[in-house]
């Protein structure tokens, strides 16, 4: 083979390899909406983001952020995680004590699996589960009322 016909088939391998890794991916968000998780409304005024860092303090910008609706009687939100499927539900808000507070599971249908009652904060970095990361509430206004 000539030195083009080397370079345009590594072309077409690498294009290919990336191909199928892109169409790999997007079946993870599929999976979540397969199970019938609710996704979040559009409306920001009704669900609270949480950061997470890899830091005890929280400083920097967080590795990832997620949005959990505040309504109480919220259906089951599920979402692929990095080292998993995750869902929750039980969302409280207590604006007082700047927390909001909600059940998590290891699958993707609010039952099963592990299970953990987390408590997030507006003004303290809290260990989370997996213990290696860190959460801290990025956007509260949702909890604080009209």
């Amino acid at each position: 083979m000539t030195d083009f016909a080397h370079s345009a088939r590594a072309v077409a391998l690498v294009f290919a390899s990336v191909f199928v890794l892109a169409a790999a991916g997007a079946g993870c968000s599929s999976s979540a909406e397969d199970a019938g998780c609710t996704k979040n409304p559009d409306d920001p005024t009704r669900y609270v983001t949480v950061g997470f860092w890899k830091t005890t303090d929280c400083s920097g910008d967080p590795i990832q952020t997620n949005a959990f609706p505040i309504a109480a009687d919220a259906p089951c939100y599920c979402w692929p995680g990095s080292a998993g499927e995750n869902s929750a539900y039980k969302f409280s808000c207590d604006a007082k004590a700047k927390s909001f507070t909600y059940t998590q599971h290891t699958t993707l249908t609010c039952s099963g699996g592990n299970n953990n009652t987390k408590t997030v904060y507006t003004d303290k970095c809290v260990q989370d589960v997996p213990p290696t990361l860190y959460a801290r509430i990025i956007d509260f206004k949702a909890c604080e009322g009209p």
